[in-house]
């Protein structure tokens, strides 16, 4: 990685942060950066930072950074004594770079320093130098195990931001710099001509449209950030609001549930209210049909309302009317009138045709009335017959006596019988109710018969119903 910047812009900070977390995670202390935290596993930090000159040693600023490489370069291990042969890269180091190359010749410098790295790419897992060489920041477009990085520089305070710009190369802004550090005015504009003559400011004015560029799409990445919190929240509370509705809806349901069953409860209660009546006194038709009349009303007013009906469609075409037909996405003329089947001939350009009302609309898009379909009327339903209700005049005890005496005793009651009779024979040894129902079965004027409901005796009761 190759970090480009002015000076004073932090790129010295950025490898001392670098080199001091990758050692704090060795040591097992907690990284100060915000979670989650992925750092590789270095073997060793090796870092050529700071400026050793010394006249006891003869060492200029050059030649001491070129002693501190070579002994970098030593204590990696050499690719071809590397123990794992699938691995691309020898040493699991982390070597930490400042100011690669300088201190000399420009075009040595940079040459030497491109030189180092391509080296340092084969040798060691990983490697950050800073420079301000222009030709470090286009090996990322020769060699893909390279990558550019800038330090964000504030141009109007003159401070750095310590913010670190991945993937854009930097510029050193040496003249704006100096000129706002107080170096004459003169002397600046002398050398912004010398610079602006080369192809240096072209790169520097792609450089900066790359960094406005990126400084509007993280305004886009915050505004975003801050549109998907909005829809999370909003998210949330139309779910809870819909949870809520169906939560509701439910409890509804339940109450209307209720209210069908207990309106059911008090249509049997009025029922069993009015059987009771009826049983109470001597039966006549008249009595009959007032306990008739008196369940009907009771399951009329139980009954639930009947839906409201649908109003009719106001549209009545006639002729010489204008009418759009959707279907076909025409506007035609009304040529005759609507016919009993509610057929009617229109055209459209020179073209005639027989179109339904329920396939036109008016031109202020309302339906057409349609005729109500011919029904054939079907004969008068006969009115249900009144409810089997059990008294003391249909209801005939026949336990005690045999076969033969019951049937007398039947055929009298079949005969006198004006609805279905009740016929007591009980349980015993069943020969009883086998001659009963034997007999029954072949009377002529018997429809059917089946036996009593629980509550009127079960089995030992069987009730028959004549012709």
């Amino acid at each position: 990685v190759a970090i480009t910047g002015p000076n004073t812009g932090g790129k010295t900070v950025t490898l001392k942060t670098l080199g001091l977390a990758a050692l704090m995670a060795k040591a097992g202390l907690y990284v100060p950066a915000k979670e989650p935290i992925e750092l590789p596993w270095f073997q060793q930090v090796l870092a050529d930072i700071g400026d050793e000159q010394s006249i006891e040693q003869s060492l200029s600023t050059f030649s001491g950074h070129i002693k501190r490489i070579g002994r970098i370069l030593a204590a990696l291990t050499p690719a071809a004594d590397s123990p794992a042969a699938d691995s691309p890269v020898a040493d699991n180091s982390l070597v930490l770079l400042d100011e690669v190359g300088a201190g000399t010749d420009p075009s040595e410098g940079s040459a030497l320093a491109i030189a180092l790295l391509r080296h340092l790419a084969d040798q060691a897992r990983f490697t950050v130098a800073t420079t301000h060489y222009g030709e470090l920041k286009a090996l990322k477009y020769q060699d893909d195990r390279f990558e550019n990085a800038s330090v964000k520089f504030d141009d109007v305070t003159l401070s750095p931001t310590y913010r670190l710009l991945w993937g854009i190369p930097g510029r050193s802004n040496a003249l704006t710099i100096a000129s706002r550090l107080g170096l004459d005015d003169t002397i600046v504009a002398a050398a912004q001509a010398m610079v602006g003559s080369g192809s240096s400011q072209d790169v520097n004015t792609v450089i900066a449209g790359l960094e406005a560029q990126r400084q509007a799409q993280e305004a886009k990445a915050a505004d975003t950030a801050a549109l998907l919190a909005e829809t999370e929240k909003l998210h949330t509370e139309v779910s809870r609001k819909a949870a809520f509705l169906k939560e509701r809806e439910r409890e509804l349901q339940q109450q209307q549930e209720q209210a069908v069953q207990a309106a059911v409860a008090d249509a049997r209660a009025d029922i069993a209210r009015v059987i009771r009546q009826l049983q109470q006194g001597d039966p006549s038709a008249q009595k009959a049909q007032k306990a008739r009349d008196q369940v009907s009303a009771i399951a009329a007013r139980h009954a639930p309302p009947k839906p409201a009906p649908a109003k009719p469609a106001g549209f009545k075409p006639r002729v010489g009317d204008r009418l759009r037909i959707p279907s076909l996405g025409q506007t035609a003329e009304v040529l005759t009138d609507p016919d009993a089947d509610g057929k009617l001939t229109v055209r459209f350009g020179l073209m005639k045709m027989t179109v339904g009302l329920g396939d036109v609309e008016s031109l202020q898009g309302q339906k057409a009335e349609v005729p109500p379909p011919k029904v054939t009327p079907l004969p008068p339903t006969p009115a249900p017959p009144a409810p089997a209700i059990r008294t003391t005049q249909n209801t005939f005890d026949l336990r005690g006596m045999r076969v033969a005496e019951a049937e007398g005793v039947l055929e009298e009651a079949i005969a006198a019988a004006a609805g279905p009779i009740w016929l007591i024979h009980g349980h015993g040894t069943g020969k009883l109710k086998r001659g009963v129902q034997e007999f029954l079965k072949h009377h002529p004027q018997v429809q059917k018969f089946e036996a009593a409901d629980q509550a009127d005796g079960g089995t030992g009761v069987t009730i028959a119903y004549p012709r």
